[in-house]
């Protein structure tokens, strides 16, 4: 009887032991995660900001663009309440339909304070790079405890479940998560 006491108790102490150390590492990629999230969050205010700036020194460079529809996108996408992975992908389209405007006029695209915010982008849009595949690094490991064993009973426990990446990352990290 002793033996099995003895038994139980040791059994419970390696559980608690091994919980503890799966919910450590699920701490410290949560926090990572996080930490990233929000880069990308402050980078993308950042690049919707410059280009709200961009379209509206366009605007009163030729009154003609006034009547174009990008400012009034800019300000649907501000008044949705969507995601950073949702804002990533509209502003994508944003600065395709800026850019197409640039190439359509060479004067437009001299203005020095576009070419300073053209610059700007370009700069934004590499930290946004950096961050975004921190963030899917970080994501793989997350996703990797999710389902794999023993750290998926501790991920059941407290209800972690599997987060999204962003999709302009490589496509092969997806493929093997599919495949585990």
């Amino acid at each position: 009887m002793y033996f099995v006491i003895l038994g139980i108790i040791i059994l419970v102490l390696i559980f608690l032991m091994v919980e503890v150390s799966f919910y450590n590492k699920f701490q410290m990629v949560r926090i990572r995660i996080s930490e990233a999230e929000n880069n990308i969050d402050i980078l993308l205010q950042k690049k919707f900001q410059l280009l709200e700036r961009a379209i509206k020194i366009i605007e009163d460079f030729d009154s003609k663009y006034q009547e174009e529809e990008i400012s009034t996108k800019l300000v649907k996408i501000k008044n949705k309440k969507i995601n950073n992975f949702e804002l990533n992908k509209e502003l994508e389209k944003m600065i395709a339909e800026y850019k197409s405007l640039l190439d359509l006029d060479s004067k437009v695209s001299e203005i020095s304070s576009i070419i300073n915010i053209n610059f700007e982008l370009v700069e934004i849009d590499n930290e946004l790079n950096a961050a975004k595949k921190y963030y899917n690094e970080h994501i793989v490991s997350y996703n990797k405890l999710i389902r794999s064993i023993p750290s998926n009973i501790v991920a059941k426990l407290y209800h972690y479940t599997v987060k999204d990446f962003y999709s302009d990352e490589k496509i092969e990290i997806f493929e093997i998560l599919k495949e585990k």
